[in-house]
């Protein structure tokens, strides 16, 4: 019986705190995170258990009881692990299920269903020799007990980030107090719309918008009813200017507002029609009354050669015009108000005024709490194959300093490391039979081993937090030639971080061990490597690579290929 399977839907709550438990997130039927009563009874012989097997393919594993007694789990990949060796099934089959589990010694973890998701996934993929936790008892209840599998867990857990990250990306561009978008938020909306104004030759207009005397009004009333003037100003200017105009709190008790389609004299129609309605109204705060008058000033962009930056500017500077010149009036830029504003700005020591930064510290933490979560997904990746232990820190080294041979910008180192550390992600989606085979796949095998970088893209694409780090995922299949997949892209249609890290991948899987041969000695890797260049490799990522070879920036001594030093600049890959 599956408890309260649910999709993912557009009716999450938000926001999703990380500590969110894992029974609260079932109630609350806001991931795919799917429970599975799968109990037995203890004394069930093994040969019964494995038809329950047969029936219930969707099971991960048995919870033992006996009466309500709960006794332990037993996974399915551990009893066919077990029953498919030479005379597996006939030594076992007549035995209880409960005496196969002791002769076992089946380890696994129970979590109460109150555990948040981000502590039950660190709890599974805690390490201890070569095991990893999978699937998870969960304690719903005392008497209820069912299991999830790892590969769930991960997916509510990036549901819960995602909820977290959209969360936190809110706060950084909308102003807590007036509701407003911010200066950030404001400026990620105002440069689409520079731009499609000078593409359609549309008029466009800015309104600087400034509070008179403010600093007044809180010292003579405090500080709380001067947070009531500001949201009393905001909600006038959410009246006066239209749904299409953008609006923003600049900072301190300074608003703007972005006015497409408009000329500068409808503009100042609308800022004078702001200007009234802020005068008239009376702001009531307990038995305080106060009422305020602002300052505006406006500049098309034609006046500005369309430049945002120097249309604000501008109608910063026909604001402090009209401030100048008598306050609660509305001012138009020209030359000669900015060469005045110019020469106020030496005469009074008029300060710029401080852009606070917007919840700098909570941004640190999702950052820190994904990359961990990165770092977690890639153990996880190489706990399921043994083989595979340590080749992500090698190639993420590898690769990031290829990257700078290459002349990649350092700010998208971090975008890269985390795509290289997810490079196999998608395998998480292919079944164990087929990724653990020993020997050669057969087509349709491979049909399905190719799909995991498909995987991969379904399982990142709904994380915006590590959208710039799907290429390497998605594209490290592709080749030089075309010949790659999962889409068969060619040349520089290929992302350059992937470009960088197919031949890295390469290089590190030649120099290592596997159980079907032994690594490859140096130089004849390197000669592969030289051999595949415009064919599964770009030639000048694989030029400047071998130039690192040949001036010894790497060596591979006992199977760990590594980086020795940094001093040489290759020429940069553009």
């Amino acid at each position: 019986m599956i408890i309260n399977t649910q999709d993912y839907t557009k009716q999450t709550v938000f926001p999703l705190p990380i500590e969110l438990p894992i029974k609260q997130a079932i109630d609350m039927k806001v991931m795919d995170l799917t429970l599975i009563d799968c109990s037995v009874d203890a004394h069930l012989t093994v040969r019964e258990v494995a038809k329950i097997f047969e029936v219930h393919q969707e099971w991960p594993g048995v919870i033992l009881k006996s009466d309500l007694l709960f006794l332990g789990m037993l996974s399915r990949n551990r009893c066919f692990e077990v029953l498919g060796k030479p005379y597996g099934l006939e030594v076992y089959s007549r035995k209880s299920i409960l005496e196969f589990y002791d002769a076992m010694k089946h380890k696994f973890v129970v979590i109460d269903g109150h555990t948040s998701i981000q502590d039950a996934v660190k709890t599974a993929l805690t390490r201890e020799k070569n095991i990893i936790f999978d699937p998870v008892v969960v304690q719903v209840n005392e008497d209820c007990f069912c299991l999830v599998n790892i590969h769930d867990l991960l997916l509510a857990q990036c549901d819960v980030l995602e909820n977290l990250y959209e969360e936190v990306h809110q706060l950084s561009i909308i102003d807590p107090l007036t509701q407003l978008n911010n200066r950030r938020g404001f400026f990620e909306c105002a440069q689409p719309e520079v731009i499609q104004s000078q593409n359609n030759q549309n008029d466009l207009s800015a309104l600087m918008i400034d509070i008179d005397n403010f600093k007044k009004v809180n010292d003579q009333n405090g500080h709380f009813v001067g947070d009531q003037v500001l949201c009393a100003v905001a909600d006038e200017i959410q009246k006066t200017l239209r749904q299409t105009d953008l609006i923003g709190r600049y900072g301190g008790e300074e608003f703007i507002g972005l006015l497409p389609s408009t000329s500068i004299e409808a503009a100042q129609t609308i800022a004078e029609r702001l200007l009234k309605a802020v005068e008239n109204r009376i702001i009531k705060v307990n038995e305080t009354e106060v009422s305020v008058t602002t300052s505006i000033g406006i500049c098309h962009i034609a006046d500005a050669n369309g430049s945002l930056d120097l249309l604000l500017s501008q109608a910063d500077q026909a604001m402090y015009w009209a401030k100048a010149t008598g306050k609660n009036r509305v001012s138009r830029w020209t030359p000669e108000v900015s060469n005045s504003t110019a020469m106020d700005v030496i005469k009074h020591g008029l300060k710029i005024k401080s852009i606070q930064k917007n919840n700098t510290k909570k941004t640190e933490q999702i950052t820190k709490i994904y990359d961990e979560t990165i770092e977690g997904w890639s153990k996880a990746i190489e706990m399921r194959d043994k083989e595979m232990e340590g080749h992500s820190k090698r190639v993420v080294e590898l690769t990031l300093e290829l990257a700078r041979k290459c002349g990649v910008n350092e700010r998208d180192m971090d975008d890269i490391r985390r795509g290289a550390l997810l490079h196999d992600i998608g395998k998480i989606a292919i079944p164990d039979p087929i990724l653990f085979k020993p020997g050669k796949l057969n087509e349709e095998e491979w049909q399905i081993m190719r799909k995991h970088p498909v995987y991969a893209l379904e399982f990142l694409s709904p994380i915006s937090f590590l959208k710039k780090s799907i290429d390497i995922p998605f594209c490290h299949h592709e080749h030089w030639d075309g010949s790659g997949y999962p889409r068969g892209l060619k040349g520089e249609e290929i992302p350059l971080a992937a470009r960088i890290f197919t031949l890295i991948d390469v290089w590190d899987a030649l120099c290592s061990d596997r159980c079907y041969r032994s690594a490859w000695p140096i130089n004849e890797v390197q000669e592969y490597i030289i051999s595949q260049s415009g064919k599964m490799f770009d030639p000048r990522i694989t030029n400047i690579f071998i130039q690192m070879i040949e001036e010894k920036l790497i060596i591979e001594p006992n199977n760990n290929a590594r980086i020795i030093e940094h001093s040489t600049q290759l020429s940069p890959l553009l």
